[in-house]
């Protein structure tokens, strides 16, 4: 495509923007804002181009690994973090649901509120996802804690309580997924979940299920366990 300055000048995804809008920019435009500059052989369009291609779109492109963002040539650390900040927002802001707030009733809604999720769906990636409830269990805070390729949860017990207590927590939800599909819980799984009860019961928290998901339905530790009856 060339450089960008190169452009009409109303063809350049800034002055674009703000002559018609940003609601104006395709997928990729958007994504060459992010990216800000480009290297000898590729502009920011280019890569922003490539890297949607890869990824059959921005909704695939929201859970590839940061090592992937960084392989496309042009880009850097700065740059591949800005974009994953930027994905992160998107991520909050639809979580919150411009602000309304929210009543969870049991595992059925956090499984219908997060299995249409980009952290979940179609993704090649396990996702470790804590949610915050208040007194009244309203959500009042949720989070992707962990992002890896590991079969099974990998997160310190204590770093979850912390942030729970962080956001002045009364109950929480762990959700995870197996990129496997399969809902059986490991033995890591099982002894992660029992480890986070007891830890949580110790600070006067609750802990209300672990649920691992899939776009094919769920597994609750609460239902299917005898992990919450110790």
């Amino acid at each position: 495509m060339g450089k960008i300055i190169e452009l009409p000048k109303l063809e350049r995804p800034r002055e674009k923007a703000l002559y018609y809008g940003i609601e104006k920019l395709s997928d990729y435009e958007l994504l060459a804002l992010l990216i800000g500059s480009g290297c000898k052989d590729s502009s920011a369009i280019d890569i922003a181009y490539a890297m949607l291609r890869d990824s059959n779109g921005l909704a695939s492109l929201v859970n590839k690994p940061f090592s992937d963002l960084l392989s496309y040539k042009g880009m850097g650390r700065n740059k591949a973090i800005k974009i994953e900040a930027a994905f992160e927002i998107a991520r909050r802001f639809q979580s919150l649901k411009k602000g309304e707030v929210e009543k969870v009733v049991d595992g059925r809604v956090i499984y219908e509120k997060m299995k249409t999720s980009m952290l979940f769906k179609n993704s090649t990636q396990e996702h470790l996802y804590l949610i915050i409830l208040d007194k009244q269990k309203n959500i009042i805070h949720q989070v992707n804690l962990y992002k890896g390729n590991e079969s099974s949860v990998n997160y310190s017990s204590l770093q979850i309580i912390k942030e729970v207590l962080l956001h002045n927590g009364h109950f929480f939800y762990i959700v995870h997924n197996h990129p496997s599909g399969i809902l059986e819980p490991s033995q890591d799984d099982i002894f992660f979940t029992i480890n986070l009860i007891n830890e949580s019961r110790k600070m006067k928290i609750t802990m209300l299920d672990h649920l691992i998901i899939s776009e094919n339905g769920y597994y609750s530790f609460l239902e299917q366990s005898s992990c919450f009856n110790n």
